[in-house]
């Protein structure tokens, strides 16, 4: 059980330390997105200085561009030139998206194992 919290506390660490690392490349992506389109997506502008509490909000207009395909439900609100773009650019500029990703999905599972080893335990 205090394995389950420690992982799960350290995940929570982990994003810290990814947020900290990706902002340079978020700010690089960001640019490159003005230079482009002349502007940013309201999302991320709206998002933008919201610190680590909403990286994620501020993130997810390029995750749903790089993952999800064109016209497709998740994309139905946003120009398929800007997705083209994101998903177009070198994936060394875009690797702190999947990376922030992999790690969300980490910690999450990491927190929900924990949670429910921590509900069966008081049960018990």
């Amino acid at each position: 059980m205090a394995t389950l919290v420690a992982i799960a506390l350290l995940s929570t660490l982990l994003c810290f330390i990814q947020y900290l690392m990706s902002n340079r490349n978020f700010i690089e992506v960001c640019e490159l997105f003005k230079k482009e389109f002349k502007m940013l997506p309201t999302q991320v502008m709206i998002y933008q200085s919201g610190g680590f509490f909403f990286s994620f909000m501020r993130d997810s207009f390029f995750i749903i561009a790089l993952i999800a395909k064109e016209n497709g439900y998740y994309t139905r609100n946003m120009n398929n030139d800007e997705i083209r773009f994101i998903k177009n650019l070198p994936s060394k500029t875009t690797q702190w998206v999947k990376t922030k990703v992999f790690i969300t999905i980490f910690s999450f599972i990491s927190y929900l194992t924990a949670l429910v080893f921590y509900l069966i335990a008081i049960r018990t």
